[in-house]
């Protein structure tokens, strides 16, 4: 399936505090809800299955929101 209105992409952070952008879709989420404090995604930075959160796109500057959204993460894992 390619992009589209279906899926969104969002900014996240993996355990070892690389930046990044995974595509989600409706009905998931990255929140405490949903199978602890984070997902499990294989970051694009390190090549590592990494434990990821939300990032606060509030408290990122505009280059590491840059840097993030060229970064992206294939797909969920759990």
């Amino acid at each position: 399936m390619g992009r589209g209105s279906m899926e969104q992409r969002a900014v996240v952070r993996c355990a070892e505090g690389h930046l990044f952008s995974t595509t989600t879709f409706p009905m998931q989420n990255l929140g405490p809800g949903r199978l602890g404090p984070g997902r499990l995604i294989r970051c694009p930075q390190c090549g590592r299955l990494r434990s990821s959160v939300r990032a606060d796109v509030r408290e990122l500057s505009t280059a590491q929101l840059a840097r993030a959204m060229r970064l992206e993460a294939a797909e969920f894992l759990a």
